[in-house]
């Protein structure tokens, strides 16, 4: 790995939107060539790609990831391998780019001055910040597409409504702690 790439993932863990950018533009067109050799549908590659590119902004930035083995490139395309595997399980069209959609719908009366890239990113930091029985849960609801008797069965809680209960405080903390970032 160049000391080009190493300088590129020092300003990803520094924030570096500019540095984003480049890694977005620059490795496109190898991983469009990559899953498209593989039959995956154009129309849902474009979205596959950015939710790819956040995922790894994300892990940069909050976990301050340091590849030592991997190059970029790679990376980039192993997380769209996950990305591609959920996007197909079982017939299921779930992915995180939707589960974020779906979450910022019940957050929508905040208002953002950050795009939507912003909001993802926002919305990543407030849910790192929970405790891990609401990140689990909400984890379950919106990433992997339980349903909500799905989730009574998967963790022990005791009824429906009980879960119900649960997600609206879960979700009303996720908001008091987005607007928290934004006065």
């Amino acid at each position: 790995m160049g000391s080009k790439e190493q300088r590129l993932q020092e300003r990803l863990r520094k924030d570096d939107k500019q540095a984003l950018k480049e890694v977005y533009l620059t490795y496109k067109g190898d991983f469009w060539a990559f899953f498209t050799s593989r039959n995956i549908p154009e129309i849902d590659l474009d979205d596959i790609y950015h939710e790819s590119v956040v995922a790894m902004y994300q892990n940069f930035v909050l976990k301050q990831l340091k590849l030592e083995k991997a190059s970029l490139k790679s990376y980039l395309i192993a997380i769209g391998k996950n990305k591609v595997l959920t996007k197909y399980k079982e017939g299921k069209r779930i992915t995180f780019m939707e589960s974020v959609s779906e979450v910022s719908k019940e957050v929508e009366e905040i208002e953002f001055d950050l795009g939507p890239e912003g909001q993802k990113l926002q919305l990543a930091k407030a849910y790192k910040q929970m405790g891990d029985k609401c990140r689990e849960l909400l984890k379950l609801f919106y990433y992997r597409g339980f349903s909500i008797k799905e989730i009574v069965v998967e963790t022990g809680y005791k009824d429906e409504n009980t879960v119900k209960s649960y997600k609206s405080r879960c979700l009303k903390k996720l908001k008091e702690t987005i607007k928290m970032y934004h006065g």
